[in-house]
């Protein structure tokens, strides 16, 4: 069956009343055809995000529907091994305190702070410069980005050949990460690459219908308008 993250956005929600809901959602998932996998919640800004094995999309709101009546806000459709790239897991974090009245309560907001990067397209690099040299430089480009993603507690969410996408939940992680990478890559390919970072936060679920869709968006425009070796950062 496909898998399913949605939103929901509840004034002054708390972790103790999310781990209700979602109790409520494992006591009824059987009778929509559902598996409740995980779930995110963010106090600070109010908004819930539900991972959930489903049929289709109306099986999800029937089951919040039925369950506790918080029926989301979007929901989109997610590849699961995306879905633990960006945000670490897709089942309940462990360990957890359990209550007295058996909840698992935790709050584990899911608002990431995205590094993407952007360098010369490999098939040009091939045409100047020929395969050989072309892959040897490629390869370097990865090494350093992997190298300090990995010191600086990053996670490599996407690589589309030409560019990252590292998930951070830490801007000042993210940050000296983008500042490591970026002296290391000029040190190294100063005249051969031309090479850009942005840096850009939000949310799993906006108005895109791809997981962080609409941070992406705006990082590979930053991508695009910054100069050779620069950080582009988003307010």
């Amino acid at each position: 069956m496909p898998i399913y993250l949605d939103l929901h956005i509840v004034n002054g929600l708390k972790a103790r009343e999310a781990a209700q809901a979602h109790n409520l959602d494992l006591l009824h998932q059987e009778q929509y055809g559902c598996k409740s996998m995980t779930y995110w919640v963010d106090e600070e800004r109010e908004k819930v995000f539900c991972l959930i094995d489903a049929p289709d999309r109306e099986a999800v709101k029937e089951l919040h529907r039925v369950s506790h009546g918080m029926v989301p806000n979007r929901i989109i459709e997610v590849d699961k091994s995306i879905v633990n790239s960006f945000l670490g897991r897709i089942f309940d974090p462990e360990p957890v305190e359990i209550s007295a009245e058996g909840l698992k309560i935790f709050t584990s907001p899911s608002f990431r702070i995205l590094l993407v990067t952007s360098c010369t397209d490999p098939y040009l690099l091939t045409y100047r410069l020929g395969m050989e040299k072309a892959n040897k430089l490629l390869d370097s480009h990865n090494n350093i980005i992997r190298k300090n993603l990995r010191e600086h507690g990053g996670t490599e969410a996407e690589n589309e050949g030409s560019g990252f996408i590292i998930s951070f939940s830490s801007a000042a992680k993210a940050v000296a990460c983008a500042l490591a990478i970026q002296q290391e890559m000029q040190d190294a390919h100063s005249d051969a690459l031309r090479f850009t970072i942005a840096i850009n936060a939000g949310d799993p679920v906006e108005k895109s219908n791809q997981l962080f869709g609409d941070t992406i968006h705006l990082a590979n425009n930053l991508c695009f308008i910054a100069g050779n070796f620069q950080i582009a950062i988003a307010s």
